[in-house]
């Protein structure tokens, strides 16, 4: 702890010291700068109004206009709960000395130049850093270099980087699990032996904490020499590093089952993947001002670079590469003994674009912008396998050898090119009356070009697949570009003082290639009303209504067939399926393409009748409908109701108070269908998709949240005493069911039930105390509890390996299941009481 207290100590010393230097060479680097008059126009104000500055020279005392505030001292913690990871998802509460803030300001009505210095949260995970420095009406600089941490939580793997994305594991412990009884000569009758097996190892392993962090450093320039221009210039550096959580794996269906019905198995490792992320961004851009029209002219350069473009990791279970049980290659999967995946790749993005505005009579002015971009992506692609097994003898006729086989190309050879459009028409003819023609349009041109590939690994690196097992259709990329269109025409009528209207028509056009529906068209009406009732009282209401149609929509050919498991659509021999289209149930419509009508509205109330007592509440409900006679998503609602309160029972105490509720409401329909008469290679895959085995999931999440607070204080604020209670709650509530009788074939593949319910509950109780010591010092006392609880059916009882699978209708199954980390969330309770000292001047 002593310790701890010296090096804040220092570190507050080495900071007013280099604070001070900046502020001493900013402010006095222009020999008679204090005389001069900021300009009067500036189409980029600065960020609050300012006096006029006193135009004759006047010497300025330094120390006297400076002013500061240091606040340090010392944070006590109690966190109970087996994995708290929550309570510091997004922050950072260390057990020791802190320097919470540290701020100097310098402005003063005499001088033109405004200072401001920051420090929050110093030396620890979620500290930020910022400086601005402005010229009032001539420039302003502003720095900023924050971190955002995330925190996973601990968990426990048995993978270690021997390199950047290298993942290796310990081989005697492979070899030990390779060898284990039923590991690997009937996945789905395992027995109760090779789970205890796992278990066993995965205690006897290292924890392992899973933690990023994001880190941004950030400046902006702004600079007007004069009254006609004016330049601006931003660079941002985004990096993004630490070990996260990756499900990686396969499945598995193994046709063991009653009455042939399969049995779901879950195959793979979630594993710890490191990430080394830079994103630098930067702009530069000038603009030309006359008293009517200006014209600009910015560059964008965004440049993202992974140092770790792979991540190559050993199967805990097998130390040798094999393929799946050939000829149907469904059973045995995940048995290669080293993978990789792609990471995201460096990609590179320029954009150039040209604005300008133009003022015609009759307070009318005609805007425009023009933005094209273009990016590209060049990474090399990875080798189709590391399954060495993935060779001839091993595979079927015709089936090519992916482990030595090179890929069509040696990259994506990725390229992209964007236009953006948007020109605006806005004019006032008359006092109370505007009108507004809009026109935009987003075009991303995708150049990238199609590659055919001669196979596929399938799921697990497990066997090869050929065009034969997709209905005969190409292994290729799809390339999609599109077109969205937006007309939009609105009148603004202000008939008396305390009444406005507003309509809007607006228009959308997409075009779309590699889609199911080449074009959509949404045409839309928005009203919105605002009306004060009478003074102290205003009402605010509008609303939208959306339709959406496809000109049409393009599936897959396949058929009803009444005689095929009572009703199903089903795929022939002499089917032929259409290029460049994926091959998907043809009774299934993507929510972003199909038919919808979307009703939208607000209302709002808000009452400031009392000088000490205000009152506001909203209400906004969304609702998205689509068409029911397909399957996919059928509804969507939002609804969020608020109310905030606030009460001056004297001038020195304050009271607030507010609710909010939200409510996710969602319905789709889906159906588990099943493949029947496939031979790897010999037949493309035979869907079926029987009606009977249909189900209906909906889902309904609601949160609410109420906060109440005071804040209140002595004469001349003294002593200040605050306090706060914050409780938030959420459930979400699934319910399933099959609206017809399933196949006795399709138990676990279509057998529908509720899952329990989700609870998550929050709650935060604040209060701080602060004492005024003399002047400039504070003396103050904060406390925090924090109780919080999560009741998962999905995590309650997820552990590292489990071989329990349980299906609605039938008996528990001994099937494997992922090998988790175990870094998840759970209850917890948290006591956080700091003692912390603020210093003024």
């Amino acid at each position: 702890m002593r310790d701890d207290l010296l090096n804040s100590l220092v570190l507050i010393v080495k900071a007013t010291i280099a604070l001070s230097a900046l502020l001493a060479a900013i402010l006095f680097s222009a020999p008679g700068a204090w005389s001069q008059q900021p300009n009067a126009t500036n189409n980029q104000q600065p960020r609050r109004p300012r006096a006029q500055r006193r135009p004759e020279r006047k010497k300025i005392k330094l120390i006297d206009s400076l002013k500061g505030t240091v606040e340090t001292g010392f944070r006590f913690r109690e966190v109970d709960g087996d994995r708290p990871g929550k309570f510091e998802e997004n922050r950072e509460v260390p057990k020791s000395v802190f320097v919470r803030s540290f701020h100097i300001n310098f402005d003063t009505i005499d001088s033109p130049f405004f200072v401001d210095l920051k420090a929050l949260e110093i030396g620890e995970q979620d500290q930020r850093f910022s400086a601005e420095v402005e010229r009032v009406g001539k420039s302003r600089t502003e720095i900023l270099w924050d971190q955002i941490p995330k925190y996973y939580s601990t968990g426990r793997t048995f993978h270690t980087a021997a390199a950047d994305g290298l993942l290796v594991v310990n081989p005697d412990i492979r070899a030990r699990l390779q060898n284990a009884p039923n590991s690997s000569a009937v996945p789905s009758l395992i027995g109760p032996q090779f789970p205890a097996v796992v278990q066993q190892e995965v205690q006897s392993q290292a924890t392992i904490n899973l933690r990023t962090r994001a880190d941004q450093f950030l400046v902006r320039q702004w600079y007007r020499p004069n009254q006609n221009w004016e330049f601006y210039f931003r660079a941002q550096h985004l990096r993004r590093s630490g070990t996260r959580p990756r499900t990686t794996g396969t499945f598995a269906n193994e046709n063991t089952g009653p009455n042939g019905d399969v049995v779901w198995e879950a195959l793979g490792v979630e594993l710890p993947e490191p990430i080394q992320y830079r994103t630098t961004n930067i702009t530069l851009g000038v603009q030309y001002s006359r008293p009517k029209w200006r014209v600009g002219v910015d560059y964008n350069l965004s440049l993202f670079r992974n140092s770790i473009p792979s991540l190559t990791w050993e199967n805990p279970f097998r130390t040798t590469d094999a393929l799946a049980v050939s000829p149907a290659f469904n059973n045995g999967r995940n048995r290669f003994a080293r993978a990789q995946v792609a990471l995201p790749p460096d990609n590179d993005f320029h954009s150039i674009g040209v604005h300008g505005s133009v003022d015609l009579p009759k307070e009318t002015q005609l805007r425009g912008a023009v933005t094209w971009g273009r990016g590209t992506q060049d990474e090399p692609f990875l080798r189709y396998t590391l399954n060495s097994a993935m060779v001839a003898p091993n595979l079927l006729p015709g089936q090519p050898q992916l482990f030595i086989l090179a890929p069509p190309q040696p990259s994506l050879n990725g390229e992209v090119n964007t236009l953006n459009q948007d020109y605006v028409l806005a004019s006032k003819p008359w006092k109370n009356m505007r009108f507004l023609l809009q026109y935009r349009s987003n075009d991303k041109d995708n150049q990238t070009p199609v590659i055919v590939f001669p196979g596929l690994q399938a799921f697990g690196d497990s066997g090869v697949r050929t065009p034969i097992d997709f209905y005969n259709l190409l292994i290729e990329n799809f390339p999609s570009s599109y077109l969205r269109q937006n007309s939009t025409a609105t009148w603004e009528w202000e008939p008396r003082k305390n009444l406005s209207l507003e309509l809007e028509y607006e228009w959308e056009i997409w075009h779309r290639t590699f889609r199911e529906a080449a074009r959509t068209n949404e045409h839309s009406a928005h009203g919105k009303l605002d009306y004060t009732l009478k003074p102290g009282y205003e009402l605010k209401a509008e609303y939208l209504y959306a339709i959406r149609k496809p000109r049409f929509y393009l599936t897959q050919p396949l058929v009803f067939d009444p005689t095929v498991s009572g009703g199903s659509w089903v795929t022939r021999p002499t089917t032929i399926f259409i290029e460049g289209l994926r091959e998907e149930f043809n009774q299934l419509r993507r929510f972003d393409e199909n038919e919808r009508i979307r009703n939208n509205g607000e209302v709002s109330l808000e009452v400031t009748k009392w000088e000490n007592m205000s009152f506001s509440a909203t209400y906004r409900y969304t609702r998205d409908d689509y068409d029911k006679n397909f399957y996919g998503l059928h509804y969507d609602v939002q609804s969020t109701v608020d109310a905030e309160f606030s009460y001056f029972p004297r001038e020195s105490t304050f009271i607030y108070a507010n609710y909010s509720r939200e409510l996710n409401q969602q319905g789709y329909r889906d159906l588990g269908h099943r493949t029947s008469g496939v031979t790897r290679n010999v037949t493309s895959c035979c869907a079926q998709f029987p009606i009977a085995n249909t189900y209906d999931r909906s889902s309904r999440i609601n949160f609410d949240m109420f906060q109440i607070g005071f804040n209140t204080s002595t004469e001349g604020e003294r002593t200040v005493l605050t306090g706060s209670y914050g409780f938030g709650f959420a459930k979400d509530r699934t319910h399933t069911a099959n609206p017809f009788p399933i196949l006795s074939v399709s138990l676990r593949t279509a057998g529908a039930y509720n899952y329990p319910d989700v609870i998550n509950r929050q709650q935060e109780v604040n209060l701080s105390l602060t004492h005024q010591l003399r002047p400039g010092i504070d003396l103050g006392f904060g406390y925090r509890f924090e109780p919080y609880r999560l009741d998962d059916f999905y995590t309650n009882n997820l552990v590292p390996y489990s071989p329990m699978q349980r299906a609605a209708t039938v008996a528990v199954s001994q099937t494997p299941r992922y090998l988790f980390l175990d870094a998840r969330f759970t209850s917890y309770h948290a006591n956080v009481a700091t003692v912390f000292v603020r210093y003024s001047f």
